[in-house]
């Protein structure tokens, strides 16, 4: 019987080939790491149709599906993590959504604001997430308190808060930085969660007051994609370009321009250009 949420063959194959990766052999924590890797390196996190927008993005399953995998287009946490999480379902991953907060190493924290991936692995959990935008890891998390884990070679540590919630801390490199983070380097805060059990309507409410003016995702054109060596970035209407430790900042000055550098460096352009 089909493991309800799972995509069908073709759709998970359609799915894989979208990353460019093969259907794994087992459902164990070194394929989910490289299926994390694979998918932030091929499938930009993007606020493009949330900018100015009157509705909230749809989050039915099938439109999620079309808009990603068939018309090679991003998402942001509500579509990207939703997406993921029933893609390793569907390759025999036990895996279940998490409400989490985006904290970035601010003092004051915001309400809960995200959407990530719990997965079960030999009777244990890991955090995964692919749909965060930013600093986080490239790979599973294990749940550890203090454990420090050297990822691609950016340094993260668990921490547990209490009973239910956990932190994830990134050590920054200053100018080394990926993510080109100003000041010292230091260890911050880039996101917390929680282990308490929800389901996909949970994040229906999340969904609808991300998406409302006043909120960056609606107010700003974002893009983000993860490179073998850097990243891409757009924001407004400058391009961000992070690659070899170099980092070049391009101005966008017109329609023509934005929609040339989203399909140059993120693989499409705006719905009517």
């Amino acid at each position: 019987m089909k493991n309800k949420g799972a995509f069908t063959a073709p759709q998970a194959q359609a799915y894989l080939e979208r990353i460019g990766c093969t259907r794994p052999a087992g459902a164990t924590q070194g394929a989910l790491d490289e299926l994390v890797y694979a998918h932030q390196c091929s499938i930009p996190f993007e606020t493009i149709d949330m900018h100015q927008c009157t509705e909230a993005p749809d989050l039915d399953p099938g439109h999620v599906f079309d808009k990603i995998v068939t018309q090679h287009r991003g998402g942001y946490c509500y579509e990207l993590n939703a997406l993921f999480e029933r893609l390793l379902v569907s390759l025999g991953f036990a895996a279940r959504p998490c409400l989490c907060r985006a904290v970035c190493g601010q003092i004051e924290k915001d309400p809960i604001n995200h959407r990530g991936i719990l997965v079960a692995i030999d009777g244990r959990e890991v955090f995964a997430d692919v749909g965060f935008g930013g600093p986080l890891p490239c790979a599973s998390v294990n749940l550890s308190n203090g454990q420090e884990q050297v990822i691609r070679g950016e340094r993260f540590t668990t921490n547990k808060l209490d009973d239910y919630w956990w932190a994830i801390d990134r050590v920054t490199q200053a100018k080394k930085d990926l993510y080109g983070i100003e000041g010292p380097s230091r260890t911050q805060t880039e996101i917390e969660f929680c282990l308490a059990t929800v389901t996909d309507k949970d994040f229906d409410s999340l969904n609808l007051s991300c998406s409302q003016p006043g909120m960056e995702f609606h107010d700003h054109r974002i893009a983000n994609l993860r490179t073998k060596d850097g990243y891409y970035g757009i924001w407004d209407d400058t391009l961000t370009v992070r690659a070899n430790g170099e980092r070049t900042r391009t101005p966008l000055p017109d329609e023509a321009a934005f929609a040339d550098a989203l399909e140059t460096y993120f693989g499409f352009r705006p719905y009517g250009t």
